[in-house]
């Protein structure tokens, strides 16, 4: 690793990271502080959105089992994986929190917040996509929010949960975000979020067979570790996360993604259906599910933000 210019964990702001892989677009670095795995270097702002417009648009991307995973956000019939999971997430939402105010960070074509109106939330969202806004507005009746959350943040509204499914993997300030997520909501409000678990089965697989060519054979963490997502967290780093922004943690539950959402041919699917038991039964699941809320017991949060 170079030393003439310094990688800042994105987490902590240590400078002395460990190389965990050596992939062909970036490295996979470790904090040595806070373990929060990230990238380096990070792709640009212009690159990512490129990225995500053609990720919305046609399903193209450097990882081709993603081609179909976005085209569920546009289809709101009850058989869509995607609907399911959402129901499934409101659930375990409506058993902490009668229905309110909720906020959705990254709320894309609003297909989360159309099924949240549907069982009686009041709903806003925020994205920085004209075009999944524009579709959430002709499809159902959503007048979201354009732009960035701080810029949302300064209207000073408050909200009882306020969700960000896949969004804080893509930050370049998480600690920052979650600060300004827990300034958005209601006393005893929850800050719920879901993202990928760098502790599973996939990078325990693809980095011992990284490591037993000597490094050669990039091609399986090259699936899992992707330009659009800086941080991989695990539940014990995104907790961490948590803390630091003046958040407690309720719940940090594993999951894995619905196989339904990915392009897949035939033996590929078999084989992570059977990856994907061994997680279930061994700790490894693919992705977090996480809920907390404000900490306003710690008095080291108002010096902080004085």
């Amino acid at each position: 690793m170079p030393n003439d210019t310094p990688v800042v964990c994105l987490v902590c702001g240590d400078t002395s990271p460990s190389l965990r892989y050596q992939i062909t677009r970036f490295q996979v670095l470790e904090c040595r502080a806070c373990r929060q795995i990230y990238l380096d270097p990070l792709a640009d702002e212009q690159e990512i959105h490129d990225l995500f417009a053609e990720l919305y648009a046609t399903g193209g991307g450097s990882v081709p089992e993603l081609k179909s995973y976005y085209g569920f956000c546009y289809d709101d019939s009850p058989s869509n994986p995607l609907v399911q999971l959402y129901e499934s997430w409101l659930d375990k939402i409506e058993a902490r929190h009668e229905t309110g105010r909720i906020l959705d960070v990254g709320s894309g074509t609003g297909l989360f917040l159309a099924i949240a109106k549907r069982r009686g939330w009041d709903v806003y969202g925020i994205d920085g996509s004209v075009e999944a806004t524009d579709y959430a507005l002709e499809h159902f009746g959503l007048d979201l929010w354009i732009g960035e959350f701080e810029d949302f943040k300064s209207r000073g509204e408050r909200f009882d949960v306020i969700t960000g499914w896949d969004i804080i993997e893509h930050s370049r300030d998480p600690v920052s975000l979650l600060k300004a997520m827990r300034d958005c909501l209601s006393p005893n409000g929850s800050v719920v979020l879901s993202t990928p678990d760098q502790h599973s089965v996939l990078d325990v697989l693809a980095g011992a067979f990284y490591r037993l060519t000597g490094g050669r054979s990039t091609r399986a963490l090259e699936k899992f570790y992707i330009e659009q997502h800086f941080l991989y967290f695990t539940g014990a780093t995104l907790g961490q996360a948590f803390e630091r922004a003046g958040l407690s943690v309720h719940s940090i539950e594993p999951e894995v993604t619905d196989l339904r959402r990915l392009t897949l041919n035939p033996v590929m699917r078999l084989i992570l259906v059977a990856m994907f038991a061994v997680a279930k039964q061994t700790g490894l699941e693919n992705r977090i599910l996480a809920m907390a809320s404000r900490n306003d017991a710690d008095p080291s949060l108002d010096r902080m933000e004085a």
